[in-house]
């Protein structure tokens, strides 16, 4: 009978629903953090959201929204996504919702926002089954805080930050590699190429999403920078161009293709990879690069080039140290950091 079919269809359609919604999710998650397929992530994500997911699943959804419009370079608007994740990570105290809030702050530059939700941080009240654990995900999202302090200037802080997240009680694989690779970024940014270089040979890049392999590239050739081994830090350049999936990795690896041949005092090819970094679509942090680029300019003798280098290091990096620096070198005495805490 029609009525006993419908019903038969109805019950087999209950039962099926949340195994449908984990392998869709599940699929969502490969996209985002092996494949680098955003797109692929954000209608996933559509189709689960209309099946009837549960709270802790749509908040999840949320998430993997907002980390695929960052990653995409819709930067508006994946700030606007984590501004509410970070609004309800303090609700219900689920630091996973604080990381991703705090990821997406900082890749905008917008490092003293990632601060704040710390800040503000209250006691946590739930114990959602995460795949990390509640310890892993506070210590993953005070790691990505390290960034915010030496994008700011303070790499002591940003030090003492690192030190304090490598003697938690956190012992996850994810956490233990990326640690690795943000010490060993700030060693090569402080000198230490060989204690980067080090620290690096410890690192196993399969413990780490594919998406972000691209970094491990550009943190070893940060380090033989600093060495000033310049032939082998371009080859690691390129090697993480050609592991980039994310936006911010190809404009990042532009960047530091201007960074070697700066310090090895081949300027014209400097502007170029500093240049074709700047016109890149992806636009968020880079105050350095841009700096840099002006630079650049100025050694060459294009001196009004240069200052609209320092220009758009206010525009697009305002809070940075770097935009410190640039508001320096055009005069700007009076230059106040936006969202600087009194």
């Amino acid at each position: 009978m029609p009525w006993l079919a419908l019903a038969l269809l109805t019950m087999i359609a209950v039962l099926l629903r949340q195994p449908l919604i984990n392998g869709l999710f599940a699929m969502a998650e490969e996209c985002s953090f092996q494949w680098g397929a955003y797109r692929g992530t954000l209608c996933i994500t559509r189709v689960i959201g209309m099946l009837g997911a549960d709270a802790f699943i749509r908040r999840s959804l949320r998430q993997l929204r907002v980390h695929a419009h960052e990653a995409l370079g819709q930067t508006a608007r994946a700030v606007e996504g984590a501004r509410r994740l970070a609004d309800e990570a303090r609700a219900v105290g689920d630091w996973s919702l604080a990381n991703t809030a705090i990821n997406t702050f900082i890749n905008a530059g917008l490092y003293q926002d990632a601060l704040e939700v710390e800040r503000q941080w209250g006691p946590r009240e739930v114990d959602d089954a995460e795949e990390l654990g509640p310890d892993e995900q506070e210590a993953l999202a005070r790691f990505n805080l390290c960034e915010a302090l030496y994008n700011l200037g303070d790499w002591e802080a940003a030090r003492e930050c690192l030190r304090a997240v490598e003697e938690s009680p956190a012992g996850e694989p994810l956490l233990r590699h990326a640690l690795l690779m943000q010490r060993a970024w700030i060693q090569a940014h402080s000198g230490q190429g060989a204690e980067a270089l080090v620290t690096l040979e410890r690192l196993n890049r399969e413990d780490i999403p594919r998406v972000y392999w691209s970094e491990v590239a550009f943190t070893r050739a940060a380090a033989l920078l600093a060495l000033r081994r310049y032939d082998e830090a371009g080859n690691e350049a390129r090697e993480g161009l050609k592991l980039a999936r994310r936006v911010a990795s190809t404009r990042n690896g532009l960047f530091m293709l201007g960074h070697i041949a700066l310090a090895a005092g081949r300027l014209e090819e400097a502007a170029r990879h500093f240049e074709a970094g700047a016109a890149h679509p992806y636009k968020g942090q880079g105050g350095g690069a841009l700096l840099a680029w002006g630079d650049c300019l100025e050694k060459l003798g294009q001196g009004e080039r240069a200052r609209d280098a320092w220009r758009l290091v206010l525009e697009r990096d305002p809070q940075s140290a770097a935009a410190r620096e640039a508001a320096s070198r055009l005069g700007h005495a009076d230059w106040v950091v936006p969202g600087a805490s009194g």
